[in-house]
């Protein structure tokens, strides 16, 4: 590979290359101030692009890793160059961009000795030479409109000029490679990798309680699959918002496709819970063996709260409590009916204290209205199921009257 020097190595290199073509009259300059006052032979070298190698970016590399390894892979580039032939009349600037097209034509590789020999001077660190891939330059077909934009850009007129690609150079990243230690034994006792018939547990959907979308803490959830009725298997709850996850015993009672578990309540679980979504998994494990996971289907844990006051006027202040308690940057909405309502939290230091939300009143026409919490994009829940069969009705405890 190479390191950060090689771009400024393949121009040396070129330079190098053209120097017959000019008299060694090479310059590598802006479009605008490579002629200036200058009237003799002249080949200016001027690099105006370097471009990601697609090939290279998205395949990994035999060397630069071994299995079990871990390392980034090199920044892989093309190097778009303009060559531009000046001279004291245009015949001579013919004669000397026909002797640069031809040692290019001649020279198709970039040899590391080309290399070496360009780079000892200058640019003594530069390990160009010792990539492995080859440097290879190929002329690039530019348009007359692609041609004419990138001199116009540069505010000058146009001269007699080739555009090349040298690629592709492989930049070393900094980043160090890690290496585990080799293994010298498979399993216990040398023996190989512990290997069951047995099917992994699969979760297809998570069961809320009758006729809703979410769950409180307290809850009863159900999840349903196949395979569920390991021996040894724990449900695990994982939210963005803890450091931790948490594992739940399932209910004894189990078959292959469903399941039940418990959420806990009242204190410690209105602090190590967090309201919003979860991806619950069925974790499955047997003796000498790692535990492995199921697939993991989304959980909706709904705020809880109560409502001090229950009746006000419109500007009044109500407060009302969240179980669990609210985290920093959560998000935080309060609607009352249709509106929302601007609203203050505030989560008290004893983490056994649920948070409190307060806000006021908006100015509506009295009567009742449903007060809800959304935290994190997750409402609290404002119905329950009444009736035989069941049906969804409004719970009387989340409304507020306005008179």
């Amino acid at each position: 590979m190479s390191n950060a020097l090689s771009i400024a190595a393949v121009t040396l290199t070129l330079r190098r290359l053209l120097s017959p073509a000019a008299n060694a009259n090479i310059t590598m300059l802006p479009l605008d101030q490579a002629r200036g006052s200058a009237t003799n032979d002249q080949l200016n070298l001027f690099m105006y692009e370097a471009v990601l190698n697609g090939a290279w970016r998205n395949s990994p590399v035999p060397w630069q890793a071994r299995p079990g390894e871990s390392g980034q892979a090199p920044l892989p580039l093309g190097l778009h160059y303009l060559i531009t032939a000046y001279g004291e009349d245009e015949s001579d600037a013919h004669l000397v961009f026909g002797r640069a097209m031809s040692i290019l034509h001649d020279h198709p590789v970039l040899g590391d000795r080309e290399i070496r020999d360009a780079t000892t001077g200058d640019l003594q660190d530069s390990n160009l030479h010792q990539q492995p891939e080859r440097l290879r330059i190929t002329q690039l077909q530019l348009s007359i409109e692609e041609m004419s934009k990138l001199w116009s850009g540069f505010q000058t007129n146009y001269r007699l000029s080739a555009a090349i690609e040298v690629s592709v150079v492989l930049i070393d990243s900094t980043i160090a490679a890690r290496a585990a230690p080799p293994v010298l034994t498979q399993g216990r006792e040398d023996r190989g990798p512990h290997v069951r018939g047995s099917l992994s547990a699969i979760l297809s959907a998570v069961g809320y309680p009758p006729l809703q979308i979410s769950a409180p803490l307290g809850a009863l959830v159900s999840l349903e699959g196949r395979n569920l009725n390991r021996d040894a298997v724990v449900v695990r709850f994982v939210n963005l918002r803890l450091d931790t996850r948490i594992d739940l015993e399932p209910e004894p009672e189990r078959s292959p496709e469903r399941m039940q578990v418990q959420l806990p309540a009242g204190s410690p679980a209105i602090a190590d819970w967090v309201c919003g979504l979860y991806a619950v998994s069925v974790i499955s494990s047997v003796p000498d063996v790692a535990a492995w996971p199921s697939n993991e289907q989304a959980f909706a844990l709904a705020p809880t709260i109560t409502l001090t006051p229950s009746t006000g006027a419109a500007g009044d202040t109500v407060t009302l409590t969240c179980v669990p308690r609210i985290r920093e940057r959560q998000q935080v909405l309060v609607f009352v009916g249709d509106h929302a309502v601007p609203a203050t939290t505030d989560t008290p230091t004893d983490a056994a204290q649920p948070t409190t939300v307060t806000f006021d009143l908006p100015e509506v026409e009295p009567g009742d209205y449903l007060v809800r919490l959304r935290v994190d994009g997750v409402d609290s829940i404002n119905s329950r199921a009444a009736g035989d069969p069941p049906r969804l009705e409004f719970d009387p405890s989340q409304r507020v009257t306005i008179t």
